[in-house]
């Protein structure tokens, strides 16, 4: 029996080109000359407090319950296995951590591929290639390689239990791992509680009936884990509770002074705002105390008496989390050291918002053609954004929190940049609409982001 002819420039079936390692190398060595350019005598963000924690941890066998506990047992355990305290070789740990995450973004750039150009193969390697340098080359994930925080941990875990549950033919192993996965996640960055719900339920959507048995066993391996540790909190200090960070993060965004506050309506930095930063720079921030019952109880009663406000203020911080970075100061000393109107520092700002400015909005077209193109990728990924949002809303929220799915809008980005038009005329009527409105609420947060940034600064 004859067989029709091949496509010209198509590869026989079966015949996949294997993904060049180049870009995985590119990767290590960008995150290494960083590394050998920031210095070690100093910590960045959070991180001073994760290796105290890991400290106390292995001097006194004790838990700091304020601070969620994955990336102190890590630390702590990196410290025990391999004989250091250095910060300079811990950081490596996380740099390897993040090399971890670019096989994972080129794993799921490959499903991506695959699914919306399934008899393409060379189109598809260049998006695999394209989505690969470009999380390489990222200067807000090469940021966050370089700290020893719960940034790269928790992302390696999300970019995993994506990897799991979005394989073709994925049974039931595939979802115990992703409920470990994830009940380990919400122990490293408890605001990311939503997504034990709502991955397993994207999956069930778009592969149901038999995905309601996966999704089962994937919520209840993670509960599992979540609720043997808040166990053990009570047993050891009475407290039901993940980690009073939570509870504390719930407070200081709902009380009469919210820091971070961005009013979309009227964005100029209040005189408390000023105050708090210039404490806050000084060293002279006094931090609250109570234990979390007790946060939470103020922090409930604040909206109660303030629903109006809390509504605007949930607002603010969606659009915060899609403003402009500039956490990648810290590489340069943070905000303080750098300087920011440094010719340096200005320059990291904007190429960092450039590249930003790419993912962001190419990434949110080429994630709506995912999704008419492939529901079983499109959904996850859809859900991953969403349950990152969700306890922002109620919290706080700031503009490095969108590390969780910024590889996604990579890979949705450089989808969108390979074929333009055909991604455009996929879209409904229905989403261009939504796509504009959600267009310009970014570009309004954005303008207030901006306001605020100048004003909360200028009177210092």
């Amino acid at each position: 029996m004859s067989r029709r002819p091949r496509e010209a420039g198509r590869p026989a079936p079966g015949r996949r080109r294997p993904l060049p390692l180049w870009p995985v190398a590119l990767a290590i060595a960008v995150r290494l000359v960083a590394w050998l350019l920031i210095p070690t005598s100093r910590f960045a963000s959070d991180e001073d407090s994760y290796y105290q924690v890991s400290t106390a941890l292995l001097r006194d066998g004790h838990q700091d319950l304020f601070w969620p506990p994955v990336t102190g047992w890590l630390l702590a355990a990196l410290r025990t296995v391999l004989g250091t305290d250095s910060i300079a070789v811990l950081r490596l740990a996380w740099i390897a951590m993040d090399v971890g995450c670019v096989l994972l973004v080129r794993t799921l750039a490959a499903r991506v591929a695959l699914a919306v150009w399934p008899d393409d193969l060379s189109r598809g390697s260049q998006l695999v290639l394209l989505a690969t340098v470009g999380y390489a080359l990222y200067l807000p994930a090469i940021s966050h390689a370089q700290f020893a925080t719960s940034e790269v941990p928790a992302l390696l875990q999300v970019l995993g239990t994506l990897a799991l549950v979005t394989r073709v033919g994925a049974g039931t192993g595939s979802f115990v791992a992703g409920g470990i996965l994830a009940g380990l996640l919400v122990l490293t960055r408890p605001s990311l509680l939503p997504l034990v719900v709502m991955l397993p339920a994207a999956t069930v959507a778009v592969r149901r009936p038999v995905a309601v048995r996966h999704a089962m066993v994937f919520v209840t391996v993670a509960t599992l884990i979540v609720s043997a540790h808040v166990y053990l909190n009570w047993r050891a200090a009475g407290e039901l509770t993940i980690s009073t960070n939570s509870a504390y993060n719930f407070y200081i965004g709902n009380r009469d002074l919210y820091a971070e506050d961005l009013n979309l309506f009227n964005p100029r930095a209040t005189p408390g705002q000023i105050e708090f930063r210039r404490q806050q720079w000084s060293g002279e921030l006094a931090l609250p105390t109570a234990s979390p019952a007790e946060f939470q109880a103020m922090a409930w009663t604040w909206i109660g008496e303030h629903p109006i406000v809390f509504a605007r203020r949930a607002l603010g911080r969606l659009a915060r989390v899609f403003v402009p970075k500039t956490d990648v100061l810290e590489m340069l000393g943070g905000e303080v050291g750098a300087g920011i109107t440094a010719p340096r520092t200005l320059a990291l700002l904007v190429a960092t918002n450039a590249q930003w400015t790419v993912v962001l909005f190419g990434g949110l077209l080429g994630l709506c053609h995912l999704r008419r193109r492939s529901p079983e990728l499109g959904w996850p990924f859809a859900a991953t954004i969403v349950g990152s949002l969700a306890l922002c809303l109620i919290a706080i929220s700031k503009p490095r929190y969108s590390f969780v799915f910024d590889p996604l809008l990579l890979i949705g980005a450089v989808l969108f940049l390979m074929a333009p038009q055909v991604a455009m005329t996929s879209l409904g009527k229905t989403e261009r609409w939504s796509l504009a409105a959600i267009t310009a609420f970014i570009l309004w947060g954005w303008a207030a982001f901006l306001v605020f940034s100048i004003t909360s600064r200028a009177a210092l």
